[in-house]
């Protein structure tokens, strides 16, 4: 459950992500799900219904060698994580989201699939 004490903890775990990508940061939330992007890499946060978030990394759509279309790669943790909101939880997965749009994937993250996106 989000409480004011998860917004702290939220926003307090934010400031390095927010001090390390600035204003190219930008964010956006439809229902219980958040995008993070940075440089067309997002991170897709949705809240699960026992109070854990669970991310998705996407990387910036690239051209796809056999459809044509423009494809991203999706990767989840290499351990497979849910985040729990609090101080540690989200100190995690915003230390996570910095390793990905800083270009780290391997160890850290591994490739789930890829996502063909609308031409």
């Amino acid at each position: 459950m989000f409480t004011p004490q998860t917004a702290s903890a939220l926003a307090s775990a934010t400031a390095p992500l927010l001090s390390s990508f600035g204003e190219d940061l930008t964010l956006w939330r439809d229902g219980n799900v958040v995008h993070w992007s940075y440089e067309g890499q997002t991170v897709i946060v949705a809240q699960q219904a026992d109070g854990s978030v669970a991310a998705s990394f996407v990387d910036a759509p690239v051209v796809d060698v056999v459809s044509g279309s423009p494809a991203s790669a999706v990767y989840r943790r290499a351990v497979d994580r849910c985040y729990h909101l609090t101080v540690d939880g989200c100190r995690a997965m915003v230390g996570d989201m910095s390793a990905f749009f800083s270009g780290d994937r391997e160890p850290f993250f591994t490739f789930v699939e890829a996502r063909l996106l609308d031409a």
